[in-house]
């Protein structure tokens, strides 16, 4: 079926999807906002780290992408052992954080080290149930994913890729499709709650594997889909990538839309600081996405104009 979508024209998916979309979700539009933003709703106080993001490897990551090289790590308050994770949590909850996502960079089989971190998660979802706690594993395997589980983790991120040259040029892993696949099964059988994470034009901006992924998370059938935008944070290779465009992110959008149509399909938090970044987020909420991180205030304008319901919340997009 997929191949087919991706053969009609543009405006006649975003048709079919925005009325799938109203169909089963109404007109409500959801703005997540889990930290200082550049702008301010009068109708939202918004707190640092309401919903902070904490790395287990500090500023450390195996693989070293080259559109990354770890920085995206340091935009995360580091902890490295389970004393100092501890800690950080408790000041966190302390000044009013509702919940955490825990991630970190990966070692060379994709995993993120987890493994010593997962006492200290139970330990605090026993003193704070309400907490939300939200793990980006990458490539985990079945024991560590079963004390997740135990430990009462509210939903498992994993970046899914679909084509075998992004997992070996991008993210210089020996691994394949199948291992993603496999992956998200044994999670998903396991009980878990599963926000896949799709990256467009993940292979140095190109779209190659984007469908095969999309395909993949269907198929398993998971909560929730974030569709992220392929963005260079290493400013010495910007221009060896692409941007992809503003009806390639849309079409990705409404055919995610179109093949899960009961499902929340969110736009992640990254996006590439570009002028087609207006372009992308009218065309994802045109393709019928239910929200969206960190707007631009044209696309609250927006979304207001064509009569939706924005409503805004301090918490990452996959629990909105």
């Amino acid at each position: 079926m997929i191949h087919k979508l991706i053969q009609l024209p543009l405006t006649e998916l975003q048709s079919e999807a925005f009325r799938i979309r109203k169909n089963h979700f109404g007109k409500e539009l959801t703005f997540s906002i889990p930290g200082p933003v550049i702008y301010r709703d009068t109708t939202l106080p918004i707190q640092k780290d309401r919903f902070a993001a904490i790395s287990v490897t500090g500023g450390h990551c195996d693989l070293r992408c080259p559109h990354c090289k770890g920085k995206l790590l340091e935009s995360m308050i580091s902890a490295e052992d389970p004393e100092t994770f501890l800690k950080v949590v408790d000041r966190l909850r302390l000044n009013g954080a509702h919940g955490i996502l825990v991630s970190g960079g990966a070692d060379r089989n994709g995993q993120v080290p987890l493994d010593q971190f997962i006492p200290s998660i139970g330990t605090i979802k026993e003193k704070h149930p309400s907490l939300k706690i939200i793990v980006h594993t990458g490539l985990i395997s079945r024991e560590p994913a079963r004390k997740l589980k135990e430990a009462g983790v509210d939903q498992i991120l994993i970046d899914v890729i679909g084509n075998d040259d992004t997992i070996r040029e991008v993210y210089h892993l020996t691994k394949t499709v199948a291992d993603y696949e496999e992956t998200l099964w044994m999670l998903k059988e396991m009980g878990h709650r599963l926000a896949p994470h799709i990256i467009i034009g993940h292979h140095f901006g190109e779209i190659r594997g984007e469908w095969k992924a999309l395909e993949l998370v269907t198929r398993v059938g998971v909560e929730t889909i974030v569709l992220v935008v392929f963005k260079t944070l290493n400013g010495s290779e910007k221009e060896h990538f692409k941007i992809p465009k503003p009806e390639e992110t849309s079409k990705i959008c409404a055919i995610a839309r179109i093949l899960n149509p009961s499902i929340p399909i969110r736009m992640g938090c990254i996006r590439p600081a570009h002028s087609w970044k207006v372009a992308m987020e009218r065309g994802a909420i045109d393709s019928g996405i239910n929200t969206i991180a960190y707007p631009l205030q044209g696309t609250i304008d927006y979304a207001k104009e064509i009569g939706l319901d924005t409503k805004f919340i301090e918490m990452c997009c996959s629990l909105v």
